[in-house]
């Protein structure tokens, strides 16, 4: 058997390996997957249960499989709420499922800063990129299955000329149910628990969930290991404990999960001033419209078209979908406004604006060991999602939209695109009601300054030999787009070179 909980590890339990890795996530899965099947022996430590238990119910995936219950938030410039998986396939036990490609000019920035490094370019990825799709069975959503809210999207885009269409997803068997986010029911999306992780455990890879790693044992200036509590899925009561020696310790805990842990284990100092800074999150805002003929926005495809203005470089709108509670949460009312805007739901559509940021953020640890998040947003950034919703409106009302709901404090619906327009302009970045982030990113990046990175090229930390980070923290800037596809093909790449 190679996938335990902790039904499996209880009392003081020790292991060696050469590999082990903290986080079975995007990046942990694609390490995993390399390293064992180049004969390595290899052991994910995972925080999340060891197996899935979906349910169509938030709470129950907040619970679950979601750092810290979902309740993080960065405070800053706004509140700004943060999502990040936990579980074995992490956030893509939980995410929409879009495999979005590095953008070129993105990657060819990355060289740059890597000091002319062209293994993370792009003529070397777009190989891995190809891999991987064929892997995770990426295909565009097809039409049987996009739902009304999508297919308004790509109607409204195409009204305007502008590019867009249905996006590419791992869900190779999706049923069109909308609850992505929940975690996939029907077994449809290609989450990496399902792939790169099942591969890696055939090559004789073992992987430990209700697992918190706590410490990273070193000896001799390097790193050797890793010390953790493992926890009962359901009540948290700690059962064991758990001690892996390893030749490399590989952090791929995600873009707040490690540097969280690597000021909790006390290394933030020796790693240099760059942990935990810099942090990127791809923040959000939503628009709804609302149509005279039936949408039923939480049916078909979780966010599966999309569309994009080239004035607006760096603004990436796509579909959100909301079941019916969310989406009255979501409309801001309460009372009998809020019974009138609930009968309303099943006309409602909806568009999330998604901005590369230039604003940034630092990632530290409370005394409780959870995450200290701050954020402060770029003045270029509130104007480009003011600007997304602006055009996204004009998408909403061109695809069949009769009217506009701005989720902004003292706008509400609005008759005209002229209405919207200028309440979104009379707002201030605290007006926002959706003020929302599920992308973290570049917390511990890749470079070759010590002084404004932490790991270099091949993935080792500046500061102690045998630590490697392997997630979305290491990326050198803002990525722009959805990352889960970049980080399996940097943490691929990353892994080979590790593994020749």
């Amino acid at each position: 058997m190679t996938l335990w909980s902790h039904e499996d590890t209880r009392g003081e339990v020790r292991h060696d390996v050469d590999d082990v890795i903290v986080g079975s996530g995007p990046g942990g899965a694609a390490m995993a997957r390399v390293l064992a099947e180049r004969g390595r022996r290899v052991m994910m430590v995972e925080q999340g249960p060891s197996k899935s238990n979906f349910r169509p119910n938030m709470a129950h995936t907040m619970r679950y499989h979601m750092q810290e219950g979902g309740s993080m938030v960065a405070m800053g410039s706004a509140p700004v709420s943060v999502a990040a998986g936990r579980g074995v396939g992490g956030g893509s036990l939980i995410n929409s499922a879009i495999c979005w490609r590095t953008p070129e000019h993105v990657l060819e920035r990355w060289v740059e800063v890597l000091g002319g490094d062209n293994r993370y370019g792009p003529t070397v990825l777009t190989e891995v990129f190809d891999e991987l799709s064929d892997l995770l069975q990426i295909t565009q959503t097809w039409d049987g299955i996009a739902g009304e809210n999508n297919k308004l999207i790509v109607r409204g885009a195409e009204a305007l000329g502008l590019k867009g269409g249905l996006l590419h997803r791992n869900a190779p068997l999706c049923v069109g149910c909308g609850i992505c986010n929940y975690g996939c029911p029907s077994g449809g999306k290609a989450s990496v628990d399902k792939n790169l992780i099942a591969m890696a455990r055939a090559a004789g890879a073992i992987v430990q969930g209700d697992c918190t790693v706590e410490t990273i044992l070193i000896e001799g200036g390097r790193a050797v290991g890793v010390v953790g509590t493992v926890q009962h899925t359901d009540t948290r009561e700690v059962v064991g404990r758990l001690t892996v020696r390893a030749e490399r310790v590989i952090v791929a805990a995600g873009a707040i999960g490690t540097p969280r842990l690597l000021h909790q284990a006390g290394l933030a100092g020796r790693l240099g001033p760059a942990v935990g800074r810099g942090l990127h999150l791809h923040p959000g805002n939503g628009v709804f419209g609302l149509c005279d003929h039936e949408v039923f926005m939480w049916r078909g495809a979780t966010q599966g078209a999309y569309f994009e203005d080239p004035a607006l470089p760096g603004v990436l709108p796509h579909t959100l979908n909301l079941p019916p509670g969310a989406l009255a949460l979501a409309m801001g009312r309460v009372g009998l406004e809020a019974k009138e805007n609930l009968a309303m739901a099943p006309r409602m559509c909806g568009c999330l604006v998604m901005v590369s940021d230039k604003g940034e953020g630092t990632v530290g640890v409370h005394a409780d060991g959870t995450a200290n998040i701050t954020y402060e947003f770029a003045p270029v950034d509130i104007d480009n999602m003011r600007k997304g919703l602006i055009r996204t409106c004009e998408v909403l009302l061109a695809g069949g939209a009769r009217r506009l709901l701005v989720p902004v404090h003292g706008v509400g619906w609005c008759d005209t695109l002229e209405e919207a327009r200028a309440g979104m302009l009379g707002a201030s970045l605290t007006d926002y009601r959706v003020l929302y982030a599920a992308h973290p990113m570049a917390t511990c990046r890749m470079g070759v300054d010590p002084a404004t990175s932490v790991i270099g090229p091949d993935g080792q930390a500046h500061g102690l030999a045998g630590l490697y980070i392997a997630d979305s923290s290491i990326f050198p800037t803002a990525l722009g787009v959805n990352p889960q596809l970049t980080t399996m093909a940097l943490a691929t790449v990353m892994a080979r070179h590790l593994a020749s």
